[in-house]
């Protein structure tokens, strides 16, 4: 208690007191400036009736006419983001009180703990979750300084994105920004006022991040060489034009579980064993295909192939609800349809509702990042359970479904779907179903999602 009436002390000798909100100097003991700038001043902050702690930013309104932290914070809810505590204000100036955050910055955490390429990766895609969540909000969130100060590694490995004093709310009327703000080595090209700061701003400081976390050093060196998978991704991220960037933080988050190297080492020795197991589909290809295309699961005498049992059934709806918090498969008896297939990529896995539901362009079937399914199918088609499989590995494992590199074959099936289910017969991801329910493709998606946290790194 001493140590902290000392730390009290030497902090309010520092300041004129008269500056700051009564109530504010009232509730909370100055422990530590952690920072002064640009009319701003962070102080690390106590409850004088507790002890726990929290961050206190200080604006000087000569300064700052309005401060938009406060709003925004006030209306977000994510493990991943500071929570709003309290807002205090006089005619000098504004402080705004939000959750301490105990932790290291990315810069201190990969200094010390000398990080793989697998690590990094796994805090890039922690940090890709928080921004789905903000550029997902109505209208979007535009964080605008993400730097390695601001992202946070909790000790339980938890990140956390902090400081949204120079977010803004995106407007879409709006043709660019009016003023710059940002540490200008993660500022993209629109934040000095060639366009309208949007999610693609984002992006492109999350592709410098992902270089200083790999080489230290946000800048391009072309004598340190950087893991290629991941090199494209920085490249794509750091486009000087947004619209050749990634199209959202969904797309970068896939991109880089697809970049893993575990991964890539896995695709490449499945490659060998898919093989064998696209031989065999080739004999029952053709008529599978024209079964799918032809079932009428309410026909008289038309059974499905049901070949799962109640209690696999009713642990893998609950592990989807226990770690999704969806109903969506509680229906397990009734046909699993296209329709439903697309609900649950935006309602389970936060697709965009416009590339989950949009339809390939003309041509055959193929690979898109306009579109989830390369078919035109109607939402009312049944779903069999190779689609269905091909649904569950795309969703974990982008980069199965897309490389046709060595199917040799044509047994009439699409290329990514004889990928995909030679990957889940290999991982045990398959179950022996035809025409499948809600409850069997709980199951698939189930079966997918442990095998995925099994072998993450």
């Amino acid at each position: 208690m001493n140590d902290v009436k000392a730390a009290v002390s030497d902090i309010e000798s520092a300041f004129d007191a008269s500056r700051y909100p009564a109530e504010f100097l009232e509730q909370y003991d100055q422990l530590e400036c952690l920072a002064a700038s640009h009319g701003t001043e962070t102080f690390l902050v106590k409850q004088k009736d507790g002890e726990k702690l929290f961050v206190a930013k200080c604006y000087d309104k000569s300064l700052y006419s309005f401060v938009h932290e406060s709003n925004i914070l006030k209306a977000l809810n994510h493990k991943g983001l500071p929570a709003f505590a309290n807002e205090f204000q006089n005619d000098a100036t504004i402080c705004i009180v939000r959750e301490f955050v105990e932790g290291k910055p990315v810069n201190q955490y990969i200094t010390e703990k000398h990080l793989s390429n697998q690590e990094i990766i796994g805090i890039g895609a922690a940090l890709c979750n928080i921004l789905i969540y903000l550029h997902g909000q109505q209208p979007p969130v535009i964080h605008r300084d993400i730097k390695p100060q601001n992202v946070i590694v909790k000790n339980d490995g938890q990140v956390v994105l902090i400081d949204f004093d120079i977010a803004r709310v995106y407007n879409s009327a709006s043709e660019a920004d009016t003023q710059f703000f940002g540490t200008r080595e993660y500022a993209p090209p629109e934040q000095y006022g060639f366009s309208q700061t949007n999610s693609r701003t984002d992006i492109y400081s999350f592709g410098i991040l992902l270089r200083y976390m790999l080489t230290g050093s946000e800048r391009e060196n072309p004598n340190v060489r950087i893991y290629k998978p991941l090199a494209r991704i920085i490249k794509k991220c750091t486009a000087f034009a947004p619209k050749e960037r990634f199209t959202s933080a969904e797309m970068v988050k896939k991109a880089l579980l697809a970049a893993n190297p575990k991964a890539q080492r896995r695709r490449k020795t499945l490659i060998a064993v898919c093989s064998a197991a696209v031989i065999a589909l080739c004999v029952f290809g053709g008529v599978r295909w024209y079964q799918y295309a032809t079932f009428d699961p309410l026909a008289e005498g038309s059974i499905p192939s049901m070949m799962t049992d109640a209690e696999r059934v009713s642990d893998a709806v609950s592990y989807m609800k226990d770690k999704y918090g969806t109903n969506l498969f509680d229906d397990t008896e009734s046909y699993a349809d296209i329709g439903f297939v697309k609900t649950i990529l935006t309602d389970v896995y936060g697709y965009d509702s416009d590339y989950a539901r949009a339809l390939p362009q003309e041509g055959p079937p193929h690979e898109s990042d306009k579109n989830f399914l390369p078919w035109g199918m109607g939402d009312e088609q049944y779903v069999a359970r190779d689609v269905m499989v091909y649904v569950a590995v795309k969703i974990y494992w982008m980069d199965k479904v897309s490389d046709y590199s060595n199917l040799k074959d044509d047994n009439g099936y699409y290329p990514g779907v004889r990928a995909a289910v030679a990957f889940a017969e290999e991982t045990g991801i398959l179950t022996d179903v035809g025409h499948i329910t809600k409850g069997e493709a709980a199951i698939l998606l189930a079966n997918a999602d442990r095998v995925f946290e099994a072998t993450k790194e």
